[in-house]
């Protein structure tokens, strides 16, 4: 996969894109990742797709270009998928999965299919993630573009204070290797502290909150057209997809389809490069779709 920068006028954006093997697959990552989160199963998926990988405004090696709320990140994926000229599938993990449910259904036609990866379906929960995760969101900016030497931001990745409810972690590094700590030091040096502004205080600030949010539109999960597989990790292994969310999707989304991953937590194995089930349902659902 080749590096190139698209500009849709508000941002350069950083991508990849293979060999051109079959229709359109389009990468969205989630919040303080970048592309190569996805790099585990890309080999695979370039074998028969046309595969194209966003790095989002602010995170990777795109421009540092806030503001970085959902409905910028939708206008910039619209945009994208526009100079690609075909019609894409989406795969969206985390924040990137509510990206492309709003672009799936603002723009159908530029959309044959979604894969949403574990995330919060719906702004109330991402308010909840908001204040159960805030340590995360608090240390990671403190850490975000770090300069200094790259051992240096391993140990201050592994000694980050974290304090998630109902888990009795104490630092980020509790229980992780070092290549884990190596995986998250890599995009973290690449990301803008300026993504977690609002993230920060969106918990207790309610303007911070909705200026996140905003261009997320519950409403309009009823109004897309194509077929959507919901993958839902393990919620008592850090999945954020949680029963009762999944429940809220199938009833509003027509066309959509579960699957629970019971040994994956919010990352979908990717963080772990432990793929075989993720591949399993990601290529026989794009299947359905050539």
């Amino acid at each position: 996969m080749k590096e190139k920068i698209f500009d849709t006028g508000k941002a350069k954006l950083n991508y990849a894109e293979g060999p051109n093997t079959g229709p359109s697959i389009t990468f969205l990552h989630g919040l303080t990742d970048n592309w190569l989160y996805f790099l585990p199963i890309l080999p695979f998926i370039t074998q028969r797709w046309h595969t194209y990988a966003l790095d989002f405004r602010g995170h990777g090696k795109s421009s540092r270009s806030p503001p970085y709320r959902y409905i910028d990140h939708i206008k910039d994926t619209i945009s994208f998928l526009e100079h690609t000229g075909n019609k894409n599938v989406l795969f969206g993990s985390s924040m990137g999965g509510m990206i492309s449910l709003m672009v799936a259904a603002k723009r159908p036609d530029l959309i044959k299919g979604v894969i949403f990866g574990d995330s919060s379906i719906r702004p109330i929960r991402t308010l909840d993630v908001m204040r159960n995760y805030h340590s995360y969101w608090k240390g990671w900016r403190e850490l975000a573009g770090y300069k200094g030497p790259y051992e240096k931001l391993i140990q201050l990745v592994s000694d980050m204070p974290v304090d998630i409810p109902g888990q009795n972690k104490k630092s980020y590094g509790e229980n992780l290797d070092i290549i884990s700590l190596m995986n998250k030091a890599n995009f973290l040096r690449h990301l803008d502290p300026r993504v977690l502004d609002d993230w920060v205080l969106g918990g207790t600030d309610d303007t911070a909150f909705e200026r996140v949010v905003t261009g997320f539109d519950e409403k309009l999960l009823a109004e897309i057209q194509c077929p959507v597989l919901l993958i839902q990790g393990n919620p008592k292994k850090g999945g954020i997809f949680t029963d009762d969310a999944v429940q809220y999707a199938l009833n509003k989304i027509p066309k959509s389809y579960h699957v629970y991953i019971e040994e994956y937590d919010h990352n979908l194995g990717l963080y772990d490069w432990n793929t075989a089930k993720l591949l399993q349902s990601t290529n026989v659902f794009l299947e359905t779709l050539r």
